[in-house]
């Protein structure tokens, strides 16, 4: 089982050279529970994520998960340690085969001393990805590759998830179904957070969720009041 834990993000600021693009941000992600992030293109929902994983390393702030400090490691050993970003676009690799992502994912979980998803549980999750395992990712579609990044990721046994808009490019159908995935991967115990621009994608989905403004989090709070005051505000 992943090493269950909240997400706790304090103070986490981020510059690009001289501009500060992050200001001070805090949130909170409690295990098993799914928290949204939302925020228009250029609010800073990638760079948090990033600056979270280790990938923007040019930021500062405290990030701890289940208690330990990850803020200080490098991206590599922020994954090593159970915390897991998938990128917008589901980054995969197009000449690997399903059932090899799968295997990284595998990998990663055993060199930590992890007890990974084996891939018939990953299967189980997501079917498609059982009934193309022997196909190349660059013959996937786009829900296909989401649902392979999403499943290597938790082949690795993460006990956090951050997922970078993973409804881009993707009809509403199977928008939906990416999410409900989500969901059941938070209820075996994984702490997601969850940036998206439509705060409707996540309103069955998510727990609670923090909307993000020119790099400040200006709102907080249930999900229904966050959607509530979205429309309220677009509405106006």
């Amino acid at each position: 089982m992943p090493t269950v834990g909240d997400l706790h993000v304090e103070g986490v600021s981020a510059w690009y050279g001289q501009a500060r693009v992050l200001h001070e941000i805090s949130i909170n992600v409690p295990a098993g529970s799914v928290v949204a992030l939302f925020g228009h293109n250029g609010a800073g929902k990638s760079t948090l994520l990033r600056s979270i994983a280790g990938v923007h390393t040019q930021c500062g702030g405290q990030v701890t998960v289940a208690g330990g400090r990850l803020d200080d490691k490098a991206a590599h050993e922020v994954a090593r340690s159970g915390l897991m970003l998938v990128r917008e676009g589901a980054r995969v690799f197009d000449s690997m085969t399903v059932a090899e992502h799968l295997e990284l994912g595998v990998r990663l979980a055993v060199c930590t001393d992890r007890a990974p998803r084996t891939a018939e549980e990953i299967y189980e999750l997501f079917p498609v990805l059982g009934e193309r395992s022997d196909a190349r990712a660059g013959y996937l579609s786009g829900g296909q590759r989401q649902m392979l990044a999403l499943g290597a990721a938790f082949a690795s046994q993460p006990s956090c998830l951050l997922l970078d808009e993973p409804s881009g490019g993707l009809a509403p159908t199977v928008a939906r179904e990416i999410f409900d995935k989500v969901a059941e991967l938070a209820a075996l115990g994984v702490a997601v957070l969850v940036a998206e621009q439509n705060p409707l994608w996540l309103q069955n989905v998510a727990n609670a969720g923090y909307v993000l403004e020119t790099g400040q989090i200006m709102r907080s709070g249930p999900i229904d009041t966050l959607v509530a005051h979205s429309f309220a505000v677009d509405g106006a």
